[in-house]
């Protein structure tokens, strides 16, 4: 499973990237809107995690140019602001599901395995772990 991460934070990117390593899954990663927009363009994802809160463009922004160039595939959205509103916005965005930071790696991996079963007909899950 390919996995694409937007996030401004070098240590989200890093903990996300190790624990979902170690689950088997290739990570690309993307610093900025523009740098995740461009490795959506170049690359075949199963998967995109990008934060709301970065500097200019935001995570809406991801979701809104991702939702341009693969409309069907599914994201999941980081956010330290867990509000009803932010999680509501998300949806509505076109975020598949939302995880409110700080999590751990076993609400991570529960949150990534919730994201892709939204999807059942892109993926064949095997023996539950989303491999």
């Amino acid at each position: 499973m390919r996995v694409l991460i937007v996030d401004d934070d070098a240590i989200v990117i890093q903990s996300c990237q190790r624990v979902l390593e170690a689950e088997g899954m290739e990570i690309r990663t993307a610093r900025s809107v523009e740098e995740g927009e461009q490795a959506l363009n170049r690359g075949d994802f199963d998967l995109m995690l990008t934060d709301i809160k970065m500097p200019g463009k935001d995570g809406f922004e991801m979701i809104a140019r991702a939702r341009r160039i693969r409309p069907d595939l599914p994201i999941l959205m980081m956010s330290g602001y867990s509000v009803a509103e932010t999680i509501e916005k998300s949806s509505q965005s076109g975020a598949n599901h939302c995880i409110a930071k700080p999590f751990t790696p076993e609400e991570l991996l529960e949150a990534v395995q919730h994201t892709i079963q939204e999807n059942p007909k892109r993926f064949a899950i095997d023996g539950g772990t989303g491999k």
